[in-house]
Formats: structure tokens, sequence, C-alpha cells
């Protein structure tokens, strides 16, 4: 299974490096910057320390101009942001020496012309096939931002006209790979290709005696007696308005008559009002987001017993389908 492939174009300052960034953020923790850029000059330079000081200390930072494979066991679960194909394909051009010219008029049927084809042609094969070569990681989340640039003025030489070939040559073929592809305008994102719906049918559909029945069996399974964890419990309610799923953690202990008290031994009832101050507070846009951070970020998940957990996981697939249908969210 190949890894999951965002591809974000535009023009000069439309928008993509910044919204590429907000999505790599909105969806992992710890994304990398993967830097293809080579600093030219002074004002370049000035243009990636703000890029810089624009990511937070959550960014892990890579440099590299040509072989972003050698980095791969950085990226396993993470997102990467390479930013960006246009100045990654350059490197490529620049070592084939696309960009190196005659002092004389070029003709694109004479050898000059021929050499600069070719040279052009290897940069492009090199750099797709290192592209497939780090999209391969399954368990790695990339978001390619490049440049629309065939939409501008005609190249005046036969290396530009070959360069901007290349890239929109380079631009398709990531594309036609990408699971999304957005094309920024005037900072505005416009989604061009997007994740394919899930085709699958089920081979039947339960009958409304079967989804009764099923109903049934929740119900019966809600009032049964539960064994309340010791160590602490859940809280777990909707913040339409956020958009999220919040869930505190509350610390308690069970007295000897099996009653769960706050730790000074204070009773506590279902609809009371003397709960604890949460010890931990989670927010999440989804259950699988919200179990992530409970059992696998959380470095006291161990506090919970396996029935503990599959209840919790329960309530966050209940709880994420109200916050979707916009529906009152019962806690079971």
């Amino acid at each position: 299974m190949p890894a999951t492939i965002y591809l974000v174009t535009g023009g000069a300052r439309s928008g993509k490096s910044s919204y590429a960034q907000r999505l790599a953020e909105s969806i992992c923790p710890n994304p990398v910057y993967l830097a293809t850029s080579k600093v030219w000059d002074d004002d370049f330079n000035s243009r990636v320390k703000k890029h810089q000081d624009d990511r937070g200390p959550a960014w892990t930072t890579i440099e590299e101009p040509m072989t972003p494979s050698t980095h791969k066991d950085e990226f396993s679960g993470r997102v990467i942001l390479v930013d960006c194909l246009t100045l990654w394909l350059t490197n490529y051009m620049m070592e084939e020496g696309v960009f190196t010219e005659p002092n004389k008029d070029e003709d694109a049927t004479n050898n000059d012309g021929d050499c600069t084809a070719e040279a052009s042609e290897r940069a492009l094969q090199k750099i797709k096939a290192e592209f497939d070569v780090i999209t391969s990681q399954w368990n790695a989340t990339f978001i390619f931002v490049t440049n629309e640039i065939g939409s501008g003025l005609h190249g005046e030489s036969n290396a530009s006209r070959k360069f901007v070939d290349a890239q929109g040559w380079f631009n398709q073929h990531v594309a036609n790979k990408a699971n999304m592809v957005v094309h920024m305008v005037a900072g505005q994102p416009n989604v061009i290709k997007d994740f394919a719906a899930d085709k699958r049918n089920p081979l039947r559909v339960p009958s409304s005696d079967e989804l009764k029945e099923r109903q049934l069996l929740d119900k019966f399974l809600s009032s049964r007696d539960l064994t309340m964890d010791s160590k602490g419990y859940f809280l777990m309610k909707l913040d339409h308005e956020k958009g999220v799923i919040r869930a505190t953690y509350h610390s308690c202990i069970v007295n000897d008559k099996g009653e769960v008290c706050d730790t000074n031994g204070k009773k506590l009832s279902c609809h009371g009002n003397n709960r604890p101050e949460p010890m931990k507070t989670f927010e999440a846009r989804t259950a699988k987001d919200l179990t992530v951070q409970i059992f696998e970020r959380w470095e006291h998940a161990g506090i919970c017993s396996i029935g503990h957990a599959a209840y919790i996981g329960r309530e966050a697939q209940k709880a994420e389908r109200c916050l979707f249908e916009g529906s009152f969210y019962q806690k079971d």
C-alpha cells in the first residue's frame, strides 16, 4: 500500500505553502518539513528564514535537495511537507546540465537542442523514480507543493521551455498518484481531485426486523451491571460549535462497599455535580483521533483495563456519529 499523497499547486503568492502547512499541522502533531531548495542569494535566504519562523517547534526540518528517500526512517508515521517540487526538479535539471547553454542561438533541431532535450528527459525520469521510491512508504503521508508555471509567458530559451515542459509532466505524474489535488487561487483552495468514494456495496442490506433486533440487543447490553475501573473514569461530551469530542479523565477510588468515590472518599452519583476537576482533557475531531490520543500518546494509558478501553472506543464511535450528524449525544 503506497503513502497517502496530497498535491497543492498554484501560481506565485497563491497561498499554496501556507495552506499546505495548515493541512500538515491539522493532521499530525509532529510534521516534517522537507526543504528541497538550495539558498542562492540573500533574498531567497530571507524568504527561507520567514518560513522557518512561521513553523513552530513541533516541526522537524530536513534539507535534502536530491534524494529524500535517504531519510525514510524519519518519515515513518508522520506527515512530510515537501516544498517544493519546482525547486526539487531544478536541482535535477542542473545536475544534468540542462541550463548550461551555448553562446549562440539555439535551434531545437541542432545538436545543442538535442542535448538539452536529452538532459531534460534524464532529469525528469530520475526525479520521477525518486518520487516513486519515497511514496512507496505506506506509513507516511506526503504533502507536495508545486508551481503552475505553464500558464505564464513562453520561455525565451530552449532550456527554459524544456524546464516548463518537464515541470508540467512531473506535476501530472504526481497528480496521477495523489489522493487529493488542491489548486490555490488568491489564497482560496479549490479541490480538483478528492479521495475516491468507497464503492464497496454490502452483499445484503439488513432487514427492518434485524435492525430492530440489533437495537434491542444494544439496549439490553447497556442495562447490564458494570464494574467501575478503580483507577479512574472518563466523561465524554460534544462541543458542536468547536466541532470536537471532548473527553475528560477523572481519578477516583472504590470504597469497601464497592461505591465509586472521589479521592476524598465522597460518593459520586451518576447525575451529581460533585465530580472532581479532570486530571486530563482530550479534544479530538474523530473517534480514531481520540483513541490514539488516549491509548497511544498518553503516558498513563496503562491505567485503563481492556474492558474500559473497549468501552471508550465504542463511546467514541457513537460520539463521532452524533458530532457529524449534529445530533444529541448521550453517554451510555
